[in-house]
């Protein structure tokens, strides 16, 4: 891979999905589908097989680019009549799942990574 060619760091960022076409309608070539989950575990699956130490999570609370992992239950906007998605496995889908894919992809860490990371779920 280039980075390993070259020395450098690479620290990939995972994403359960991106939706910014609410506030960025040009920009709907950008947009990849959550899938329940699907993608966000190809996203962990990806950086495991380029065998990244670090990873970083786009993001905790972005709702406006359908980044958001926080616990989430249905809700329309009464000012914009937009109704923000549900998860399909429940309001903290994400996080939990979050936890499983750490645990499964980076195994080194896996045995610190419940008593820290299950705490905010």
């Amino acid at each position: 891979m280039y980075f390993r060619k070259n020395g450098l760091l690479f620290i990939p960022s995972v994403a359960p999905g991106y939706d910014d076409r609410r506030v960025r309608p040009w920009n709907a070539i950008n947009y990849r589908g959550r899938k329940n989950g699907q993608y966000y575990s190809e996203m962990f699956e990806m950086a495991h097989a380029a065998r990244a130490k670090i990873i970083t999570i786009t993001s905790f609370n972005e709702w406006h680019e359908g980044t958001q992992i926080e616990p989430a239950v249905p809700f329309t906007d009464s000012n914009t009549n937009f109704t923000y998605s549900r998860y399909a496995q429940g309001p903290e889908q994400y996080l939990h799942q979050t936890l499983d894919l750490i645990k499964k992809y980076f195994t080194p860490l896996n045995r610190i990574a419940p008593e820290k990371i299950v705490n905010i779920i």
